[in-house]
């Protein structure tokens, strides 16, 4: 996907007084919440979750399939925050049953919902039928059902709903190609659910998230789960040569996105720096022009003969997946 311009990665560096009320906007925005969160036992779902609590969410609910885990994170959380803060529900987001009435006691633990994190994925290419259970039917049943509780339509006041993709540089996609094509699924379905026909009806703000590399439980067990060992030199190579960012630095980019992307809106956190937007582009303007079987790109004439620069400059270095 072509990349615009950057909206807030090339600000100048902040000053304390502007940090402070970008952190005060932040704060107003998240304050009172209440926030569901998908894979929220740990990695960027548990980073997610320590945010919003600093920033003063009202009530948080943690869907997870990891039911040790996740028991410990509320009784850690009960501890510091105090009762009735963070409420966990154990669940496979696969299952749509299991997703139904998990979305039904949230609703009630917390009275109702204001944002859905659409979080939980995994990365396992030797089970990729499960692989594609969870990260698009989980996905999809997450955002169907954040749609029902959250929709004017049915009695809602609206809310967002923040779809978890990943950003990858298309070189380093080939020994992923079964995760690849479920991180690109997630951006068509935000881009549907984003559109003014459905906003309208809805009043639900729907923005895509796409980290970059960042080092969670995931990442660091992803060269034992590809489809052949032979590819698991040619992958640990690649993540050499790409820079690693902590779930910390992306929760702390999700609230700014949360105050300031508009519906629709796909945003990129990698190696450390602040979110910028990118967008995807009119196929229109991708199209390539063939003469004689080679890409013209442009002709201009020199010393009496038209000289054809042949090209290829439609494919972008790097993809939100």
């Amino acid at each position: 996907m072509d990349t615009a311009v950057p909206q807030i990665n090339n600000r100048r560096r902040s000053s304390a007084t502007e940090r402070a009320k970008e952190l005060e906007a932040i704060k107003g925005f998240v304050s009172g919440k209440n926030i569901l969160i998908t894979g929220g036992a740990a990695g960027l779902g548990y980073a997610f979750l320590n945010h919003f609590l600093k920033h003063g969410a009202n009530k948080i609910t943690i869907l997870d399939i990891d039911g040790e885990n996740g028991r410990r994170v509320a009784s850690g959380i009960e501890k510091s925050y105090g009762e009735k803060k963070v409420y966990f529900v154990h669940v496979d987001v696969a299952k749509q049953e299991e997703m139904i009435e998990a979305f039904e006691e949230a609703s009630i633990l917390m009275n109702d919902i204001d944002i859905v994190i659409n979080n939980a994925g995994i990365l396992d290419e030797r089970r990729w039928e499960r692989e594609i259970a969870v990260n698009i039917g989980g996905m999809v049943s997450t955002a169907m059902l954040a749609v029902k509780y959250m929709s004017r339509e049915n009695g809602g006041h609206g809310g967002i709903l923040v779809n978890v993709s990943q950003h990858m540089n298309i070189n380093n996609t080939a020994q992923l190609p079964v995760y690849a094509a479920t991180k690109h699924a997630i951006i068509g379905l935000s881009q549907s659910l984003a559109d003014p026909y459905h906003y309208e009806k809805t009043g639900i703000r729907v923005l895509t998230l796409c980290p970059g590399l960042t080092e969670t439980g995931l990442t660091i067990d992803s060269p034992n789960k590809l489809l052949s060992r032979v590819m698991k030199a040619d992958f640990v190579k690649n993540l050499e040569e790409v820079s690693i960012q902590t779930p910390y630095v992306v929760a702390r980019g999700l609230l700014n996105i949360l105050r300031l992307g508009d519906s629709g809106s796909i945003w990129v956190i990698e190696s450390g720096h602040p979110p910028y937007e990118i967008y995807v582009p009119d196929p229109r303007t991708l199209r390539r022009h063939y003469k004689n079987n080679m890409t013209c790109v442009e002709t201009k004439v020199g010393k009496g003969r038209a000289i054809t620069r042949v090209c290829d400059n439609t494919r972008t270095s790097m993809i939100c997946a």
